[in-house]
């Protein structure tokens, strides 16, 4: 058979950061959804961006031995699960090395870090998802498009979760809808909390218990698992089970500090149920998890940004813990890489600027002592990454 001008066959020698395989077409690096290193695969260049070359699968010639067959017929609509088709401890393997070559290229820092992960939940972890569309198309994007894949199968997402998507398909819900549900409550839809960008259709509201969108007046609402709020609109991990896992690490890392500074803390995740002689101040942007949060450690926590970061990074606190969105702490990296605290435990859901940030900290004569990566994202190229430096 005749291939197209912009037909290739390739091989697929890694993946990278996002998950992408990775190939290379006369010297050009070419990234190609769905590839996993070991495949052999006809391939469409698709597009290109700044060098670089985007494939899409045409068929695959010879499959990489850690490629799976998958039931579920969206795979490789939604872009949900995109490694669904990878084997463990293949794609543990290379999530670990994206960490790694991330930490090496950027950071210019050599590590061997920990791995960690619950094997019982590589499926039906997800507590909480966002979905788009519109009159009852609801579902996740596709892979690298703002396209609506609606699923109601989805092998990621709990149980409840997924019975709430299917409830919200049937009430005609308009997207972009947030869902969060708490695995362990026995009465399943009555566990479930929505959030919208903008009040949803009264038979939203009438049907599930806790419904909240920006802008509306009062509390926003929320549950308790594992003695911390989990509150409606606020950030919580993906999953609030292998989030136990987290947390456990994170503990270990931090030891007990006499005192502590929680950045990024939004309703106290790691810090909230710590021992109660641990002085603990957590600052976070959000009103209602801070609020949630004081509620169960009254005056421990406080509504801040980074301007009141830098004021509190002044000061000589034992530890300092962060949690950073997925851009990372660029702002408040450069003081508190000069500020008097001994010890920095440091979350990342993302490597690139982990690394960059991590950068700073080391030229500014800060130690990494310890690294974890953890599957907080089965089935995904997403990982967890944290971090424990100290002084000298």
């Amino acid at each position: 058979m005749s291939r197209q001008p912009n037909e290739h066959v390739v091989k697929i020698t890694a993946v990278a950061h996002g998950g992408y395989g990775v190939s290379r077409i006369n010297g050009q690096v070419c990234f190609v959804a769905y590839a996993l290193p070991g495949d052999t695969l006809r391939i469409r260049v698709a597009r290109q961006t700044k060098g670089v070359l985007w494939g899409e699968i045409l068929e695959v010639v010879e499959p990489s031995p850690d490629r799976m067959p998958v039931e579920t017929n969206h795979f490789g609509a939604c872009g949900g699960c995109s490694w669904l088709h990878f084997a463990y401890p293949a794609q543990a393997h290379w999530k670990l090395r994206i960490v790694r070559d991330a930490l090496s290229r950027i950071g210019g820092i050599d590590t061997e870090p920990e791995w960690l992960e619950e094997e019982s939940l590589r499926l039906g972890y997800r507590t909480r998802g966002e979905f788009h569309g519109k009159s009852g198309r609801l579902g996740f994007y596709a892979l690298g498009t703002n396209e609506i894949k609606t699923t109601d199968l989805c092998p990621l997402l709990h149980p409840t979760l997924a019975q709430a998507l299917e409830r919200l398909q049937e009430l005609r819900a308009d997207g972009p809808v947030e869902v969060t549900v708490n695995p362990e409550d026995p009465r399943p839809l009555d566990a479930v909390m929505v959030w919208a960008r903008r009040p949803p259709a009264q038979k939203v509201q009438d049907f599930f218990p806790v419904v909240g969108w920006a802008g509306r007046p009062g509390e926003a609402g929320c549950f308790v698992f594992d003695g911390v709020p989990v509150v409606n609109g606020a950030f919580s991990q993906a999953s609030l089970l292998l989030n136990r896992m987290l947390v456990e690490k994170v503990r270990q890392m931090l030891a007990t500090p006499a005192t502590l500074l929680d950045l990024y803390c939004g309703s106290g995740n790691f810090s909230l149920t710590l021992d109660g002689r641990v002085d603990v101040l957590g600052l976070d942007h959000n009103r209602d998890a801070i609020t949630a949060a004081n509620q169960i450690r009254p005056s421990a926590y406080r509504v801040a940004d980074e301007s009141d970061f830098l004021l509190e990074l002044e000061k000589p606190w034992e530890a300092i813990l962060l949690d950073p969105p997925r851009q990372g702490a660029k702002e408040i990296i450069e003081p508190m890489s000069a500020g008097p605290a001994r010890k920095i435990v440091y979350v990342s859901c993302d490597p690139a600027t982990l690394a960059r940030d991590l950068k700073t900290l080391t030229a500014r004569g800060w130690r990494l002592t310890e690294t974890a990566v953890l599957d907080m994202f089965p089935n995904t190229p997403h990982v967890e990454t944290v971090c424990r430096l100290q002084r000298g």
